[in-house]
């Protein structure tokens, strides 16, 4: 049985990717630093450690709770720095008053200038500012690059990370009633579908459940557990109490907002 048989068709080609760097941060006995990896992608790579001697794995997205981190691979005996994982962070200043910001609209300004997903990290998208987590080597090239979005003029400019507060995660509270904690159950009634319409998604493998595909209708929820199905958003399954009278799961989600 092959190390790779425990993932997803659509994650080997990632897992045979980081095995490589492992091995080869094994033979060299040096420190190698990846692109923005999401926390499926980081679970594989610190699993994929037992395949290896002596590796570690560090993660660091710039702020306690990142979700969206770069990562080190190095000999256990070195401790990584802060600044090796080449991380800068910008903030962006707009005149909003006439159109508000969103995350899509942030995140599509950078890929329409050609920088890949994988070379930036958080954006964090709240009231009084925009900041988005960058790979250093790629930072001054979005501050002259990136001039507008859509039609608002914005500035890209680097703060240091001294001064950056991270928001706390906002989730609007939402209640259902389920007859089981199947996410197909689940996902109907948080997002209003009836059960044949959530199960076509859920099918084609548009559902993740802490960030990891599945397509099984039957998959039973926990609490903690983050959903995200393309199209409608991402909710954390934060508390389940009852049953109710009718014998159904009383079910509290936090919408990410």
């Amino acid at each position: 049985m092959s190390v790779f048989d425990h993932f997803r068709k659509e994650e080997r080609p990632f897992a045979e990717r980081a095995l490589e760097m492992l091995t080869l941060t094994e033979r060299k006995q040096a420190m190698r630093l990846t692109d923005f990896l999401d926390p499926r992608q980081l679970a594989i790579m610190q699993s994929l450690t037992s395949q290896v001697r002596d590796v570690s794995v560090s993660a660091s997205g710039g702020y306690d709770g990142a979700e969206r981190v770069r990562v080190l691979l190095h000999p256990d005996y070195l401790v990584p720095e802060p600044e090796d994982y080449r991380l800068a962070l910008l903030r962006i200043a707009a005149d909003q008053r006439f159109r508000t910001l969103e995350h899509r609209d942030v995140m599509g300004a950078l890929l329409n200038v050609g920088l890949k997903r994988e070379k930036f990290g958080d954006m964090i998208v709240a009231e009084e500012a925009i900041h988005v987590v960058i790979a250093e080597e790629v930072a001054d090239f979005v501050c002259s690059q990136v001039t507008h979005i859509h039609r608002t003029p914005v500035q890209f400019e680097r703060i240091d990370w001294e001064s950056f507060q991270p928001p706390a995660p906002r989730f609007a509270e939402k209640t259902v009633t389920v007859p089981s904690p199947r996410v197909d159950a689940v996902v109907g009634e948080v997002y209003n579908l009836s059960r044949a319409k959530a199960l076509v998604p859920i099918r084609a493998g548009k559902l993740k459940v802490n960030w990891k595909v599945v397509d099984d209708p039957s998959h039973l929820l926990e609490p903690g557990d983050m959903v995200s199905l393309a199209g409608f958003g991402r909710f954390k399954l934060l508390d389940v109490t009852g049953p109710t009278r009718s014998g159904r799961l009383r079910m509290i989600v936090g919408l990410v907002t």
